[in-house]
């Protein structure tokens, strides 16, 4: 594979018994952030919350893919769309958080267009020579969703979602209950200065959980453990066998009996946790080339979290996400050491508990899609 000098990925390699990870400027060079941006977040689904918030004709939503505002509509048609969130006249932002409207109006200008994104009308176009309404209307984005929730894609051309993760999808219905008919109870965000890559490499491994999470430790049986992947994403799951531990207590009748966590490329994970149905979506989304934005949405049976639930969101909110930002945050300063350019993956597919290959393989798509080579 060729590349330019200044994205050499180094001493990576394809297998990973062999590979060193990805270097240290990749986690923080602004070039590198850049094209990652343009050639992964520019092209790949992101995950833009529950299908129900666009359930009924005029209802709307909104999200970002990086720096990009998009807005997710249920048209007064019936059908779903998205567009640039943007005002065709001069770049103003056009909805905000979620809601219902008949007609889009720009806050800045007043100028209008249809549910369906069509340029309806504006103010003082009497004198305008030449105007386009078709080139005035909103430009569109692909918005799909898969099992209850909503994804959007800015590559016009990008393949199906269900492509791509109907595989995780399909796993996750297996072993919970109902999961395609939870609902959003509890959203969670917070700032991690660190890159989304540090992120991802940290939840596609747990290598790590014996020094840095003993509660988690403490309520899955990781002598169960086992990993898998697909195409473009990958699974690991192991059983509970302990109600009472430290994270939060488990009943014997709960319908879920092992954990599952699942993640989609590129930075969206699944986490099927022990316990009452339940489906937590974690997404590592980026604010730059060392800020990333936690955002995580708990599903349940009901939008009202019942005690063990709160129990649940308490143990993952208050002690597993603040555990995990702060090695992260450690992993970023040290990336910028003059002491370190790259490391070893540690490969042990027979004791998956102790393995990183599925960080190696994470980072091989990064590597790809950088060079150029996805």
């Amino acid at each position: 594979m060729t590349h330019d000098r200044a994205f050499d990925p180094g001493a990576f390699a394809d297998e990973a018994e062999r590979s060193h990870t990805l270097p240290a400027r990749w986690y923080w060079d602004p070039a590198i952030y850049a094209r990652e941006v343009d050639r992964i977040f520019a092209r790949t689904w992101q995950y833009a919350g529950p299908a129900a918030d666009v359930a009924e004709p005029g209802a709307y939503t909104t999200t970002s893919v990086a720096d990009q505002e998009i807005a997710i509509v249920r048209g007064r048609d019936g059908v779903l769309r998205a567009f640039h969130n943007v005002c065709s006249h001069r770049a103003h932002r056009l909805l905000q958080g979620k809601g219902r409207t008949s007609v889009i109006v720009c806050p800045y200008h007043n100028w209008s267009y249809e549910t369906d994104g069509a340029f309806l009308r504006a103010r003082g176009l009497d004198g305008v020579r030449d105007f386009d309404r078709r080139a005035a209307a909103l430009k569109p984005v692909r918005v799909e969703a898969m099992a209850g929730l909503l994804f959007v894609n800015l590559d016009a051309n990008a393949r199906a979602l269900m492509d791509v993760g109907g595989a995780i999808a399909r796993e996750m219905a297996e072993r919970c209950p109902g999961f395609d008919r939870l609902v959003l109870a509890h959203r969670h965000r917070v700032e991690t200065k660190a890159n989304w890559k540090a992120l991802v490499d940290n939840d596609l491994e747990s290598y790590h959980v014996a020094a840095a999470h003993p509660a988690l430790a403490d309520l899955l049986d990781y002598s169960t453990f086992r990993v898998w992947e697909h195409e473009l994403s990958t699974s690991h799951a192991m059983a509970n066998t302990k109600g009472e531990n430290q994270a939060y207590r488990v009943d014997a009748n709960d319908p879920v009996k092992e954990a599952i966590y699942t993640w989609l490329w590129p930075n969206t994970a699944f986490f099927i946790s022990p316990g009452q149905s339940n489906v937590a979506i974690f997404q590592m989304a980026p604010k730059g080339p060392e800020l990333t934005e936690q955002i995580w949405d708990f599903y349940f049976e009901d939008a009202a979290p019942n005690a063990a639930e709160r129990a649940m969101i308490d143990y993952t909110c208050d002690i597993l996400i603040p555990e995990d930002g702060a090695l992260c945050e450690n992993v970023q300063r040290g990336l910028h050491s003059r002491g370190y350019a790259q490391g070893r993956f540690v490969v042990n597919r027979g004791n998956s508990e102790l393995s990183e290959h599925h960080v190696h393989f994470f980072q091989a798509l990064v590597r790809d899609a950088v060079l150029g080579a996805r």
